[in-house]
């Protein structure tokens, strides 16, 4: 059976969890090719691994609905917000090359 947080430990599990959603976003921008690929160095545009990070934080957003502070909300639909956006921008620019 799971156990429940202990109010003594909710602002370290408040951060790990604000450091977890931080490290979803930074491999779907990665895969979005806003961050470069570290063993090249070039910016590369994977869409399919981007849309499964941007997938698992909605996920996420889904299940810990009413569990989450205001500020852990806040930033959760910020990333959630700016990856979509980016996400779409680049399967735009991937069916339409210049």
């Amino acid at each position: 059976m799971a156990e429940v947080q202990a109010s003594t430990h909710s602002g370290e599990t408040a951060q790990r969890f604000v450091e977890f959603v931080m490290m979803q976003a930074r491999q779907a921008s990665l895969f979005l090719g806003e961050l470069p690929n570290p063993q090249t160095g070039q910016s590369e545009v994977h869409l399919e691994p981007a849309k499964l990070f941007i997938d698992h934080l909605e996920m996420i957003r889904e299940k810990t609905r009413g569990n989450l502070s205001h500020q852990e909300e806040e930033i959760l639909n910020n990333v959630l917000a700016d990856l979509q956006v980016k996400y779409g921008e680049a399967a735009r620019s991937k069916a339409n090359p210049t």
